[in-house]
């Protein structure tokens, strides 16, 4: 069950994606290896908002494919 503060945190990841977004956008004609670097930190930041949705899909797969060795 998610507690309040898992909807803060998510919040604040999906907040400072978009502002690394917003500032690659920004520096991408004049400091390009810095947007790079913004651009990935963003995508990472986005990434985390689903955390708990691919810690989900790692546990399934990662218990079916093991249990099955298991049981071989």
């Amino acid at each position: 069950m998610k507690k309040i503060s898992d909807y803060i945190v998510s919040f604040a990841f999906l907040y400072s994606s978009f502002l690394c977004f917003d500032k690659t956008v920004d520096f991408w004609e004049t400091k390009r290896y810095l947007a790079v670097i913004i651009l990935i930190c963003g995508t990472l930041s986005f990434i985390a908002v689903f955390r708990f949705s691919l810690a989900k899909i790692i546990y399934f797969l990662i218990n079916k494919f093991f249990k099955n060795a298991k049981k071989k």
